[in-house]
């Protein structure tokens, strides 16, 4: 096993993704990085070996592995090169920071090589830069909603919810602002409503969606008195 760890000391606020699969047998860092990734809307999957990590992979695809090359039994560097074979982005982590050992992970198709100690805010900024340099197009905003960017698509508990494209947009750009209030004239400019009655389009907007998710048992949008509109993430 490979240690080293240093106490994480701020949570990010960026959009990432629905799961990332954790291969690591060190428990401690489950338990720090675990929180961060639940701040950003990801559920982080833990495997303690490369066989685990086989079985996770085998009934679901995250969008992103984390992998510690010092595993117990079989290295981490065979699952790499599965992982490069699959196209999934993955992101070695080790505690080895020597040149060789760092071109050795890039050239087994690692997006990215991380040395331990790290911190749990700049390893989940890590896996935003290479997820957004994948194109990866989904946001989850809770465990219960995500939102499919490319399929124009808002998932409540894995059912589609019957929005408007200008409804999808308010959702989505909301998604996107992760914890940020948006003011009402922010929201008009961005979904490019009409301007003569761009304010009460945006009520009757919020309205709408806001009835849909509650029909779909899960309030979602929370008004700001004075400022405007932002997600509920719970």
């Amino acid at each position: 096993m490979e240690r080293g760890w240093v106490a994480p000391t701020s949570p990010t606020n960026l959009p990432i993704v629905s799961e990332i699969l954790l291969v690591e047998d060190d428990p401690s860092i489950y338990e720090a990085i675990e929180p961060y990734a639940r701040r950003d809307g990801s559920r982080l999957a833990w495997a303690r070996s490369v066989d685990e990590a086989e079985r996770h992979l085998a009934d679901r695809t995250p969008e992103i592995v984390l992998v510690d090359r010092g595993l117990p039994g079989r290295s981490g560097d065979q699952l790499a090169r599965a992982l490069a074979a699959s196209s999934v982005p993955f992101i070695m982590v080790t505690a080895r920071s020597d040149e060789d050992a760092r071109l050795a992970g890039f050239d087994l198709g690692a997006d990215d090589y991380v040395v331990k100690p790290f911190s749990a805010a700049e390893l989940m900024r890590r896996v935003a830069v290479v997820l957004r340099r994948r194109g990866v197009r989904r946001i989850a905003v809770s465990e219960s909603v995500e939102v499919d960017r490319d399929a124009h698509l808002v998932n409540v508990r894995g059912s589609a919810l019957p929005l408007t494209r200008t409804e999808f947009a308010l959702v989505e750009q909301l998604a996107l602002g992760r914890d940020r209030t948006f003011t009402r004239g922010e929201l008009v400019e961005l979904l490019d409503l009409d301007l003569e009655t761009s304010e009460r389009a945006l009520d009757s907007h919020v309205k709408n969606v806001r009835k849909k998710f509650r029909d779909a048992g899960i309030d979602v949008i929370e008004t700001v008195v004075g400022v405007g509109y932002t997600l509920v993430r719970r």
